[in-house]
């Protein structure tokens, strides 16, 4: 087994999340990502995919679309109890959610409190696409200021780029925190920034950007994958970019 930890929204499933598991398992990936804003029925979705992972137990990532801190800088509570009550449905070990509109004043002791009611489960904030919740100075007083709470990054290379910061700078200011990334290629396609898989391409910018971190750290493949049988073609590309830094 390795590092790498698949998330399903690199596929375009047309059926529901849980009929991936097993496919990925073949992988022999280390985890799987699930992803709260592709299911549409939430509780049924989650009892399916619970019960493959008795089958496939894969290391589990439960990722959902809620930011941390309200516009008003008061804890997302009532979203956040309720994403971290599916995690532990699912059998998840961490949970990933946005920072959303973190300030000073945000009461950092509500949300020790939250997840001390859930220690088995390991809180990641990530840099999204918003400015509010994927600026570095922003995220960089939070993870400063959460020192006592069980919270670590999810270092998203390519998102960076929507808010118009620089990955380099990111990784000085936040590596201390980063204890997961997601890996992924950005490029302007009409004027307008995608997302595709990486390749072998020295120019690529992912490949600089994982010289910033240790090679033991989980690492996500965050981009469009048609097949699961290509999964083990990108891993081998991850490991030769980690080699060449090693030569």
């Amino acid at each position: 087994m390795n590092s790498i930890i698949i998330p399903l929204n690199a596929f375009e499933t047309t059926g529901f999340q849980h009929t991936m598991i097993g496919k990925i398992y073949e992988q022999q990936v280390h985890g799987v990502e699930i992803r709260r804003e592709l299911m549409k029925k939430v509780d049924q979705e989650i009892e399916l995919i619970a019960e493959e992972l008795k089958t496939y137990p894969l290391f589990t990532v439960y990722s959902a679309p809620i930011e941390l801190w309200k516009e008003n800088g008061e804890l997302n509570t009532q979203e956040l109890k309720a994403i971290l009550e599916e995690a532990v449905s699912l059998g998840a070990q961490w949970v990933k959610v946005s920072l959303g509109f973190y300030q000073p004043q945000s009461p950092m002791a509500d949300l020790q409190q939250l997840l001390e009611a859930f220690p088995a489960l390991r809180l990641f904030v990530e840099n999204d696409q918003t400015s509010h919740g994927g600026n570095i100075a922003s995220l960089h007083a939070f993870f400063d200021n959460a020192y006592e709470v069980p919270v670590s990054m999810t270092f998203d290379i390519g998102n960076w780029l929507y808010v118009h910061e620089q990955p380099q700078e990111a990784i000085k200011k936040l590596r201390s925190f980063v204890g997961y990334i997601h890996i992924k290629h950005v490029i302007k396609n009409s004027g307008k920034l995608v997302t595709t898989a990486i390749s072998n391409d020295s120019n690529e910018m992912w490949k600089d950007i994982l010289k910033g971190f240790s090679h033991s750290i989980f690492k996500a493949l965050e981009f469009p994958i048609d097949e699961p049988e290509q999964i083990p073609g990108f891993i081998s590309l991850v490991q030769a970019a980690e080699q060449e830094e090693v030569q």
